[in-house]
């Protein structure tokens, strides 16, 4: 090689270096025009929450830059500048551009250097924005019943136009950029494609068939292996439609679809971090009477088995031991058996007990709910109880005659026990932390409703007794 091409050489790969030197870290100089002297922060959305990644001052010309040499996880990041406003950019492969903008009008002013994803996403942005302004008014006067048949045939044409224009958009941003996030971010939103629906024997559509097509083919456009999509809104907001509206909330029907969901989340550690999680989490707080047994079983076979390795020590205590807690008092489950006194001192145990439907009443004389659902209780009980209906009111608190003079002043005729000292551990087995408590029972004294109301089991037996 002679001396000329050695220096050339030499040249070409120090310029490579200094590139790929140069790309390191993150570099995001921005210009906001209108603002000045005060602060900005750079922060990104995580699942449904946002997180602050830096903040910086901006000078007297509104310009500020985030910086470091660490490079960012790949997500959607917000920059939030004073009284609340901000906009959003991609931050993917490429952490180094300018973004000039306007502080009255972010969208329709914004620029980028160096950033192709950016443009792309704010010229989607601004298409949004036209068709916007076209759709709003034509659904407004749709809904107006003086709107003539033959306009409402405009006002359609219109909207389907306008939604024509965005898919077509969609569509081509995916198929020249397959493997960019907001690519991912779009193909993650649209709706799996459907067939049409086929008839039943009557001639009318099978809309079960069409419901377990859209079921299996909801995650479809989401790929597992990539967790960027985890640092957008997008990937929460679908986790919460397939288990909050798109799944009926039968638990055991819940519990199939979030171990098929965790399998596939196992193409990614992060991905699977998070569906165990959100189910987890998304069940333990769940409002509606037995879901708690999703919560069980993702800790009995997620946590319990070593597998949620992200939780501390004590964190595994506390979720399994939350888990155990719960898990005799599960719908179908037979309720734990407890043995308490009667007025007379006599113990009395709640699998003794003879009848068709038996309610556990968890009260307390002084508690204020008491007082309001116990006169309910009183009704319910002259309705029910020749219906073979049966009462264990289990009193929790420890002053025996106010018990006592209670039950006698109110002409409470039930069964009736108290365990002033707890030596039944009636509190663990039922996990009491508030009262009232009312648990129904059937014959076998399986657990069939829990934390109702009166009025709730009234309804149920009522249901029952008719089927």
């Amino acid at each position: 090689m002679n001396l000329k091409r050695l220096f050339y050489t030499i040249l070409i790969t120090g310029s490579v270096l200094s590139c790929a030197i140069a790309e390191k870290g993150h570099n995001i100089e921005v210009k906001v025009t209108g603002l000045q002297d005060t602060i900005s922060m750079l922060a990104y959305h995580f699942g449904n929450r946002q997180y602050i990644q830096d903040t910086v001052r901006i000078d007297q010309d509104g310009r500020f830059r985030f910086q470091g040499e660490e490079r960012l996880d790949p997500g959607m990041y917000m920059i939030v500048l004073p009284d609340q406003k901000y906009f959003e950019v991609i931050v993917d492969h490429n952490q180094h551009f300018r973004i000039e903008t306007e502080m009255d009008n972010f969208i329709n002013t914004m620029k980028f250097e160096n950033s192709q994803d950016n443009e792309i996403f704010y010229d989607y942005m601004r298409l949004i924005g036209r068709e916007n302004e076209v759709i709003g008014p034509a659904r407004a006067e749709l809904q107006d019943p003086s709107t003539t048949p033959e306009r409402q045939a405009e006002l359609r044409s219109k909207l389907a136009e306008a939604d024509a224009k965005v898919k077509s958009l969609q569509d081509e941003i995916i198929n020249q950029s397959p493997d960019g996030l907001f690519a991912r971010i779009l193909m993650a939103q649209k709706e799996p494609p459907m067939p049409e629906a086929p008839l039943k024997e009557d001639g009318t559509p099978d809309n079960d068939y069409m419901y377990q097509v859209y079921k299996r083919n909801f995650w479809n456009n989401i790929d597992f292996s990539d967790d960027r999509i985890l640092r957008t809104p997008v990937f929460h907001a679908k986790l919460n439609q397939f288990f909050t509206r798109v799944l009926m909330q039968i638990p055991d029907s819940i519990i199939v679809e979030a171990d098929r969901l965790v399998e596939k989340s196992r193409a990614h550690p992060e991905m699977f971090k998070y569906v165990v999680f959100f189910v987890t989490n998304t069940f333990e707080r769940s409002q509606i009477m037995g879901m708690d047994a999703v919560f069980v079983h993702m800790v009995e076979d997620y946590y319990m088995t070593g597998e949620a390795d992200w939780v501390t020590p004590e964190q595994l205590e506390r979720i399994s031991e939350r888990a155990m807690a719960l898990k005799p008092l599960l719908i179908g489950k037979i309720a734990p058996d407890i043995t308490m006194f009667a007025p007379d001192r006599k113990p009395l145990s709640l699998h003794d007990v003879d009848a068709r439907f038996t309610v556990l009443y968890f009260w307390d004389s002084e508690c204020s709910h008491c007082k309001r659902q116990t006169p309910l209780m009183k009704k319910f009980y002259e309705k029910l109880h020749p219906k073979g209906v049966e009462i264990f009111a289990a009193n929790t608190e420890a002053d025996r005659n106010k018990w006592l003079d209670y039950i006698k002043a109110n002409g409470l005729e039930w069964i009736h026990v108290n365990d002033p000292v707890n030596s039944s551990g009636f509190r663990d087995k039922y996990d009491i932390w508030a009262t009232p408590l009312i648990f129904l029972l059937d014959e076998d004294k399986r657990i069939i409703a829990k934390r109702i109301t009166v009025e709730q089991a009234e309804e149920i037996i009522n249901r029952e007794l008719t089927n």
